[in-house]
């Protein structure tokens, strides 16, 4: 039982990578002076997979996703280190793990996004701060040029984080609501014991 919920839970990871991957190859990017700044759109899945499944889930997404991403060229490590660094403080937020059998309403979920489209932006705000600042173009300048896509990735976090979370707790609780069922129907065949019956009869 415990190995076909691990090897559930490894199936819902490679799809939420394979959905990671696929929206970093296509976010949006921006030419800075001495550096291309990629928005963190793929980070949502992590985030997403944090509220949905729990901490360890969203970090081995955003840690295999992340590598994904730098081996199709579509990332750097600072970008994989705002997924992580997301992951960790919603996974924080949360109690790093919300059991499957929990409800989670749907005001929660939109405010877990709202939370992390604002955590999502002031870190990709300080990421693209330091990226000026080491490469000695300038801090404001990078800022100036991440303000406007920060703005819009939050809100698509925002948007789309409950969504997906609430997808990802639909496809790990779904097969044990099923399993569930089958062992609490009776199998075989079912002896009814008539002798008390046949005894009160007779007198």
């Amino acid at each position: 039982m415990k190995i076909k919920k691990q090897l559930k839970t490894a199936g819902i990871i490679i799809l939420a990578v394979v959905l990671m991957l696929l929206l970093g190859v296509n976010s949006w990017r921006i030419s800075a002076p001495t550096a291309v700044l990629v928005a963190p759109l793929a980070g949502l899945v992590a985030v997403s997979m944090t509220i949905g499944l729990g901490t360890v889930s969203g970090v081995a997404t955003a840690l295999v996703g992340g590598l994904g991403l730098l081996l199709l060229a579509s990332a750097d490590w600072p970008l994989v280190l705002n997924f992580l660094v997301l992951a960790l403080l919603v996974g924080w937020l949360i109690g790093w793990r919300i059991p499957l059998g929990q409800r989670v309403t749907q005001q929660q979920l939109i405010w877990l996004g709202i939370v992390a489209g604002i955590s999502e932006f002031i870190l990709n705000l300080v990421q693209a701060a330091l990226v000026g600042a080491l490469t000695g173009a300038g801090w404001l300048i990078f800022i100036r040029l991440a303000l406007l896509p920060g703005v819009l990735t939050a809100l698509l976090y925002a948007v789309l984080v409950g969504p997906l979370a609430a997808f990802w707790r639909w496809l790990g609780r779904q097969p044990e609501e099923q399993e569930g069922d089958s062992e609490n129907s009776p199998q075989g065949s079912v002896e009814i014991d008539l002798s008390n019956k046949d005894k009160h009869k007779q007198k």
